[in-house]
């Protein structure tokens, strides 16, 4: 009998729906409005088997398992979650836990996190080294997709204007400046996760003062949002657990009364077969007594299944509830590993760039402040509101997912000079 099982579920999942939380999402892009090519990551607490990336598809429609083609397209991240939410809302989602046997769970609307796996890739095409789709990045700037493009290129011409290549140069240096900067604040926080044990205080003052604000207020951010994962899976489990040996004992206590009266409607049933064997009772008497007997039988049978059942829950239970610091552990060492290799190299792209940079004979690469020799750069978007051209006057301009930027190089720029015979750049002239 799964009821006893799906209620204690209810009751644990409304003691906690207020420290539920429903959706993280980049201030940069709070109102943003989802579109086909984007990607979502849907998952409910406390269902593994129910976490999934949808794709939202040309029509603007996602999969959902329980639920079919549900249309988000148009929509923010929060009403997103609001409309998967309801439409997951009171859904049964049944399955088979470690032992084999089938679980029912009850899909409450607060259990439901939305969040954008992928956004829609950006594509940068003109006058760069690499032009293609490249991989949208919340805060990503025209200046850095530039660069993720391989800079400003006249590869056409078989030749390279200095005051390009410092452009060029400058906005690749700051980009992996930023990226280098990310990383170590990155790598200090799993630091910190790893060696804080279960309350943690994360000290900044072991970073370098390079590292922006903003990269260790971000990491701190995450840290703490983490850590309230954490805490809420825990006292999830515990909760759980609690509830579990409370109705364990319950049934306990209902298996002893009916095996009580069991014993007892066997009693009679014998006394009854030995007065029927003396024609002192009647046929329809006995019959009846037996069928009360088989009735005690099943009902005492039933309480012993839901007590297996129960008690099968609730090691599951208590094995999630040994394994998640464990989990949260592994996770973070592989992520160590994969920052250490991330800032290797960076470390190694930074050197060959100031290399560069000191063969053009520049302690810093700056634009030449003749604004009429710039690059023209335009931003094509296309958003809810229609198709829009948007002139980049200045390369920090923020991109939307599925912007096109188009690069091109004025005409007069085309030089034959080279670098080493060219002093035009010196000291970022």
């Amino acid at each position: 009998m799964k009821f006893p099982y799906v209620f204690t579920r209810w009751c644990i999942l409304g003691t906690l729906m207020v420290a539920s939380l429903c959706f993280v999402v980049s201030p940069a892009l709070a109102e943003y409005r989802l579109q086909p090519g984007d990607v979502l990551e849907i998952s409910v607490m406390g269902i593994q088997n129910l976490k999934q990336r949808s794709l939202i598809g040309i029509e603007g429609e996602i999969s959902l398992p329980l639920v079919g083609q549900l249309k988000i397209s148009g929509l923010t991240v929060g009403e997103a979650r609001d409309e998967i939410a309801q439409s997951l809302a009171n859904k049964i989602y049944r399955q088979s836990g470690a032992d084999g046997q089938d679980g029912s769970h009850l899909i409450v609307a607060d259990e439901v996190t939305v969040t954008i796996a992928e956004y829609r890739p950006i594509y940068v095409s003109g006058d760069v080294v690499k032009p293609g789709e490249y991989a949208f990045r919340p805060g990503m700037t025209v200046r850095q997709a530039i660069a993720v493009a391989g800079g400003y290129g006249l590869g056409r011409q078989g030749m390279v204007d200095p005051y390009l290549q410092a452009a060029d140069l400058e906005a690749e240096y700051e980009t992996l400046t930023a990226q280098f900067a990310s990383g170590q604040a990155l790598l200090w926080r799993l630091h910190a996760e790893l060696s804080s044990g279960n309350n943690p205080a994360i000290d900044a003052t072991s970073l370098p003062k390079t590292i922006s604000q903003s990269f260790v207020q971000g990491q701190t951010e995450q840290y703490q949002t983490r850590l309230a994962d954490h805490d809420r899976d825990a006292l999830f489990l515990k909760t759980a657990i609690s509830k579990a040996d409370d109705q364990l004992k319950l049934l306990a206590d209902k298996r002893g009364e009916i095996d009580a009266g069991y014993q007892a409607d066997v009693s009679d049933f014998e006394k009854l077969k030995q007065l029927s064997a003396g024609g002192l009772t009647t046929t329809m008497r006995l019959s009846d007594a037996r069928r009360v007997v088989l009735l005690s039988w099943d009902q005492l049978l039933q309480t012993t299944v839901d007590i297996s059942n129960l008690e099968r829950q609730r090691s599951d239970y208590v094995r999630q509830l040994d394994k998640l610091g464990s989990q949260n552990r592994i996770d973070d060492l592989k992520d160590v590993q994969d920052a250490e290799l991330r800032i290797a190299d960076l470390t190694a792209r930074l050197k060959d760039v100031a290399k560069k940079m000191n063969y053009l004979g520049l302690e810093k690469p700056q634009l030449s402040d003749d604004k009429s020799s710039h690059p023209s750069v335009s931003v094509h978007r296309v958003s809810e509101n229609g198709a829009k051209d948007i002139t980049a006057t200045d390369n920090d301009l923020q991109l939307a997912p599925g912007d096109v930027i188009t690069v091109t190089l004025p005409a007069d720029r085309i030089s034959k000079l080279s670098p080493l015979t060219s002093g035009a750049l010196s000291h970022g002239q």
